[in-house]
This record gives C-alpha cells, sequence and structure tokens, in this order.
C-alpha cells in the first residue's frame, strides 16, 4: 500500500497471489473515505489485512466505488459489507441491478474464464440491495475536503465511469481503453470485453479525457499510466485500431480463435521488448492469454455486429470441420446471423449486414 499523492494510495490486490495486475484505490477524505475497485472476492482479506497495517479500520470506509460490474472490480464487495454493514457500494445506474443480484456477475465471468482461473476467483458473497447507491454521469461524491466527480464513460462496458479527484488532478479510468501492466513495459493492450463491448463508444469516450484537467493517470491494470492525458489517449486510440486491424486480418486468413489469441500474445511480448523467460511465469501463461481470449471475443462481437443487437447464429460448413467457440476458434466456416453472411464493421468488400 502506497501513497502516490496526497491521500490517494494503490493497494495491490495481488490477484491470483500475484503482483502487479489490479489495483484498488484509497482515497481518504477530512469527513469520508473512498475505496475503488475492491477486486476479486479473493482479494477482500488481503486488502483489509493491508489497510489495517497502515492503521486504517474497515469501519472508516464510507463508500466502495466500482467502476463496473465485472467481478475483478467488483467480486470483493460483499466481503466488504459483512465487515462493515454500513458501508455504502456506488456504481453506475446501469449494473447496479447485477450488484444486487451478484449470482449473475459471477454466472458471466464463469462462462468467460477457463474453470482453473475461476477458481482463483474466490466465493464472492451476497450485496445487500439497500447498500447499492446508483450514480448518474456528473454526479459528486464528497469526502471533505476533496469532491470526487463521477463521468460516465462506456465502451468496455456500458456502464464503465471514469472518477476524477478535483483537489489532485487524478483520473480514476476503470477499464477505459487499454491494460498496460509493469511486467510488459506498459504495452498498451486494448480492454474488449463480451458480450457488450462497444468500440466507438471507448473512443469516444477516451475523447472526453480530453477536456479535463488531469495531472495523473491511474488504472486498475496496473496503477499511474505515467503519461499526459494527450498521449494516455493517443496511445490508446492506435492500439485499439491496430489490434482492430490485425484481428480483421486474421479473420480473413480464417486462423483459428486460439491461433488469434497467440499471435496477439506473441505481438505484445515482442513489443514489450523482455525476453519471455524475464516475464512473470503467471502473467506470461496464464493471465495474458485469458485477458486476450476476452478482449478477442469482445472485439469479433463488435466486429460482427453481435454484441449491441443479440441476435442468433449458426455456422455454414465450408468443406472442413466447422465449430465456433471460445476455446476452438472460427475456421472452416462462415458466420450466418440472422441468414446473412457475418460481415466484419468497416469491411466494405464483405456481404452487407441485415
Amino acid at each position: 500500500m502506497k501513497e502516490i499523492r496526497e491521500g490517494i494510495y494503490l493497494i495491490d490486490s495481488e490477484a491470483f497471489g500475484q503482483r502487479n495486475l489490479i489495483a484498488s484505490y484509497l482515497i481518504k477524505g477530512r469527513k469520508a473515505s473512498a475505496l475503488i475497485d475492491p477486486g476479486f472476492p479473493s482479494s477482500a482479506k488481503g486488502i483489509i489485512e493491508k489497510l489495517k497495517t497502515k492503521g486504517i479500520s474497515i469501519s472508516e470506509i464510507d463508500y466502495l466505488i466500482l467502476t463496473h460490474f465485472h467481478i475483478d472490480h467488483s467480486g470483493a464487495s460483499g466481503a466488504f459489507v459483512k465487515e462493515n454493514p454500513e458501508i455504502k457500494i456506488l456504481v453506475h445506474k446501469r449494473s447496479s441491478y447485477y450488484v444486487k443480484n451478484f449470482a449473475k456477475i459471477v454466472g458471466g465471468a464463469q462462462m468467460v474464464f477457463r474453470k482453473e482461473l475461476v477458481k482463483g476467483f474466490g466465493r464472492a458473497d451476497t450485496v445487500p440491495p439497500e447498500n447499492v447507491v446508483s450514480l448518474n454521469d456528473g454526479d459528486e461524491i464528497d469526502l471533505g475536503d476533496r469532491v470526487l466527480k463521477v463521468i460516465h464513460t462506456p465502451g468496455h462496458s456500458p456502464d464503465n465511469i471514469c472518477i476524477l479527484d478535483w483537489k489532485e488532478g487524478a483520473l480514476f479510468t476503470g477499464d477505459l481503453a487499454c491494460l498496460q501492466y509493469p511486467d510488459l513495459n506498459h504495452v498498451y493492450i486494448p480492454a474488449g470485453s463480451p458480450p457488450l463491448f462497444e468500440l466507438n463508444d471507448e473512443k469516444a469516450s477516451l475523447s472526453v479525457l480530453e477536456n479535463l484537467q488531469v495531472e495523473e493517470i491511474l488504472t486498475p491494470h496496473f496503477g499511474p499510466a505515467g503519461v499526459t492525458v494527450r498521449e494516455f489517449i493517443d496511445r490508446s486510440m492506435n492500439a485499439i485500431d491496430e489490434t482492430r486491424e490485425k484481428i480483421k486480418d486474421m479473420f480473413r486468413e480464417g486462423l483459428e480463435f486460439q491461433h488469434m489469441i497467440e499471435r496477439l500474445r506473441a505481438d505484445i511480448i515482442r513489443a514489450s521488448g523482455r525476453p519471455e523467460e524475464e516475464i512473470p511465469g503467471f502473467l506470461r501463461d496464464v493471465y495474458l492469454r485469458e485477458m486476450l481470449k476476452a478482449g478477442l471475443m469482445g472485439f469479433l462481437a463488435f466486429m460482427l455486429e453481435y454484441a449491441p443487437y443479440p441476435r442468433g447464429f449458426t455456422v455454414q460448413k465450408t468443406g472442413q470441420r466447422s465449430r465456433l467457440d471460445g476455446d476452438r476458434g472460427i475456421a472452416g466456416h462462415h458466420i450466418i446471423l440472422d441468414g446473412h453472411p457475418a460481415r466484419l464493421r468497416g469491411d466494405h468488400h464483405a456481404s452487407p449486414s441485415r
């Protein structure tokens, strides 16, 4: 637990027992304190212990602010309520329903990630509905000597919010834009997510940051970005556009899903400039692949015009064994949506959508 600006502390949640993957942030005000993104259920105990070593009781935490509902950000919420029944959980109105019905969040995560990783999530406690407070764009959270402004920034998920600490000029981004891990030399990795990733919203949300007075950008994956707002926006936009083009190329090549992941992974490791053996094994061999799997599922959902308007799909064989699932790939078939061949967004050479 490290103070990175006055009254702002970075807490490594040590997800899966690993460092530098998911950060939580404590903001201490004169009248109230807030913890942003408590992490996976299994991270609760460690975060609580770290707070205690700094002389901070859970009873002193007034608010848990969730930048969005995904389990790696919200999972420990119920555990904190158990320790402090008075704590309020603040989340955008688009996802307050899911936080009040936490089994839906758990079930969604279980559908995306491999079983071995799911075991490391830990058991999520339920969240009492009366502890959940819905946020809107523009809301302010008064901590006494500092005010936190809520900025709705959809894209990664429909409910993602950024939090701006006016006093310190610190912006907490949630999963807007890109992951950037220290052990990968902060290579920008777009944070797509199934099934509601909206790339156009993501880019529009990034553009909103241009008008903010920000001195420090603080990300959950992982830590201070160490760049100006302009550079953060540019790097994120470039990474999103480059990744989209790579996926379009791999889609046209007919690469299987897992092969797409491996190519993206190899590109990231190459861009980091670090030999593979110097990258922590869990990040290199497990976590990066799982993050890329989720991201690729989100990108493909968007590019196939599937995510915003849920529709059924079938698979049309093309002379090879056809398959379409999260671990096997998309080679050897055409995807048919509502009777029409799938079209990549922005691909003017493909068949038109409905």
